[in-house]
């Protein structure tokens, strides 16, 4: 009987050590996990005559064609090798139009910068930007997509918007009205994604 009793306290032990390895282990995994997830993917994106990028640091860089402010450096001066936008490490997605260029931040943020001419940009203005700035106080967008003078972009919820130039419908509103702002398209919530081609999308 005692014999009996020390083999499943034994066998209680080997269980309780198991689970601790195993607990253990599945810390290590989600720490793992975590650490990965703070990196972000990095991302190139090639526009008309220039370029930008987000690298894994969060950092956003770009450099070609500078004529409208594209680059976001402050200046219109052209750069032949990329140069670092601001300091922030919180870029997430970017897209390069023509003229202008689209971001989006790890906080959901989304940002402009560039030509504006048909209110690409979305700030509800059609002057240029040569810095980013701040698109609306939304914090939901997750994807942007930016092509010669207009600009889509899918919300967290599932929402497509669209703003810029419109001549051909290429917005998607059912109008051939110019957008200084995001304008909701339709009412559906199951979009995942978006590009924007040259007159269309």
């Amino acid at each position: 009987m005692i014999k009996g009793v020390y083999a499943g306290l034994m066998r209680s032990k080997l269980s309780l050590v198991s689970l601790l390895v195993f607990f253990s282990i599945m810390a290590m995994s989600l720490a793992v996990g975590n650490t990965a997830q703070a990196s972000t993917t990095p991302q190139i994106c090639a526009g008309v005559k220039h370029t930008v990028e987000v690298k894994s640091d969060g950092t956003l860089w770009a450099w070609g064609l500078n004529g409208n402010g594209q680059l976001g450096d402050g200046t219109t001066t052209n750069k032949n090798a990329p140069v670092q936008i601001g300091t922030d490490t919180k870029w997430v997605s970017v897209s390069a139009g023509e003229y202008h260029t689209v971001a989006v931040k790890s906080d959901g943020t989304l940002w402009a910068w560039g030509d504006n001419g048909a209110g690409q940009l979305g700030d509800g203005t059609t002057t240029n930007k040569k810095t980013p700035v701040q698109i609306g106080t939304d914090t939901k967008w997750v994807s942007v997509s930016a092509e010669n003078y207009h600009t889509l972009a899918v919300k967290s919820d599932g929402t497509l918007w669209a703003w810029g130039w419109n001549v051909y419908g290429q917005l998607g509103d059912g109008t051939t009205t110019q957008r200084n702002a995001p304008v909701q398209i339709g009412t559906d919530t199951k979009w995942v994604s978006v590009s924007a081609g040259e007159y269309h999308t």
